[in-house]
């Protein structure tokens, strides 16, 4: 009997051990340890229109840059005066506003290759005989610095282009570029088109922007019949100075 007395007595003080150490714990005020989500702030993606018109204000900031525009199909009249007509230049901008390319001619049925300047004090071109620049005739058709003027080319991008689509990014010449399709009024293209196209008409319009600068790699207009134009941009602010010689 005393031992079974005992044996309940030492059962009695162990329970009473426990629970004085339980509530000891739980009066302590410690909380198991958590682990805090870190707050991710997103950038947003930029649409196609704020791509455009970031390209836009980049090419308005350029110092310089170096240019090659391709007249695909039918060649356009460059000197109305004469009937020359041409269908790539190949040049150099100096900013604000001084523009000299090497033009592929056709005159008189001749495929010839001249030299054109577009600067503040006029504009020159080499006679295709004696290379000799002279003042170009007035109604040249074709004007080189005005593409750009932030009327120009800038102005396309900026707000010209209507329902811009991003279609990918894609290589252009090595630059990996984001490829923007929409369609842009005629006379918004002028400066481009040499004021061939006609206003109050859309045309489908794909610019290529580069993804790392944020500057006009590419831009090609099309038009009916498989005519269009193509302009590559690049060597941006390289050292470029454009001066008659």
């Amino acid at each position: 009997m005393r031992k079974a007395l005992a044996v309940l007595f030492l059962l009695a003080v162990f329970a009473a051990a426990c629970t004085a150490r339980d509530s000891s714990s739980a009066g302590s005020g410690s909380q198991p340890t958590r682990t805090k989500t870190p707050t991710v702030t997103l950038t947003p993606t930029p649409s196609p229109a704020e791509i455009l018109a970031q390209a836009g204000d980049a090419m308005l900031a350029m110092d310089s840059a170096r240019f090659l525009l391709i007249r695909e199909g039918e060649p356009v009249t460059l000197d109305p005066a004469t009937g020359m007509t041409f269908s790539e230049a190949a040049g150099d901008y100096q900013a604000p506003d001084r523009v000299r390319a090497d033009v592929k001619v056709m005159l008189f049925g001749n495929v010839l290759q001249i030299e054109v300047y577009w600067l503040p004090e006029g504009t020159y071109l080499s006679n295709p005989l004696t290379r000799q620049l002279v003042p170009a005739s007035d109604g040249l058709g074709f004007d080189g610095a005005s593409i750009f003027q932030a009327d120009g080319m800038p102005a396309v991008l900026r707000t010209g282009i209507q329902n811009p689509q991003r279609v990918g990014t894609e290589d252009i010449e090595g630059v990996a570029a984001i490829h923007i399709r929409g369609e842009a009024d005629g006379a918004a293209l002028a400066a481009l088109t040499a004021g061939t196209l006609q206003s109050g008409t859309l045309y489908p319009v794909d610019v290529w922007v580069d993804a790392a600068a944020f500057v006009p790699a590419r831009v090609h207009v099309a038009e009916p019949g498989g005519n269009g134009w193509r302009i590559d941009f690049y060597d941006i602010d390289a050292e470029i100075e454009v001066q008659l010689p």
